[in-house]
């Protein structure tokens, strides 16, 4: 019997790696997570990848992400259920990943609510779920000095020449 992973709003078959997506090869830092002419505002995340206790950089992390699309859409596959916007990167040894995205809208064309959800795994490490809430951000709501593994650290975000850039710290906890 073929067991399953209950994430946000779609199902993986237990062990699918997050890497089955068609857009990710060999271990990649960097994904582009749309393809190109996706209407949208194009948006760079760069994160690092910590571990929560000694902060210090985590090599080798299967990070997945997914989000909506500019109208705050998932547009999932109707055969997998996996959201249209979405990929996988590993982490390099400063525990650095890029997504190269668009920026997300909030459901159903929310002016708020914009956020883009994290599925973590890596050796030694307790996987699982987390998001990154740019209202967090924006309203100042994020207690850096104490994070909590179910949040992404959004550090900056910045618009140049009509793209968006942001910074960001991914903590995993070990097992």
């Amino acid at each position: 019997m073929e067991k399953f992973l209950i994430s946000c709003l779609f199902l993986i078959p237990a062990g699918v790696s997050c890497q089955d997506s068609a857009k990710v090869t060999n271990h990649n830092l960097e994904v582009k997570m749309t393809k190109p002419g996706e209407p949208g505002k194009k948006f760079t995340l760069d994160i690092t990848v910590k571990d929560i206790s000694t902060k210090r950089p985590i090599k080798d992390a299967e990070i997945f992400a997914y989000h909506t699309n500019h109208k705050g859409d998932y547009e999932n596959d109707s055969k997998t259920g996996i959201a249209k916007i979405h990929g996988s990167a590993w982490s390099d040894e400063r525990g650095a990943v890029r997504f190269i995205t668009i920026y997300p809208r909030g459901y159903n064309d929310s002016p708020s609510g914009e956020h883009i959800h994290f599925r973590t795994k890596a050796s030694g490490y307790s996987g699982g779920g987390t998001d990154l809430s740019f209202w967090d951000f924006k309203q100042k709501q994020l207690d850096y000095n104490n994070p909590v593994i179910t949040k992404v650290y959004l550090e900056t975000l910045e618009e140049k020449n009509g793209e968006l850039f942001g910074k960001a710290i991914l903590y995993m906890k070990k097992n």
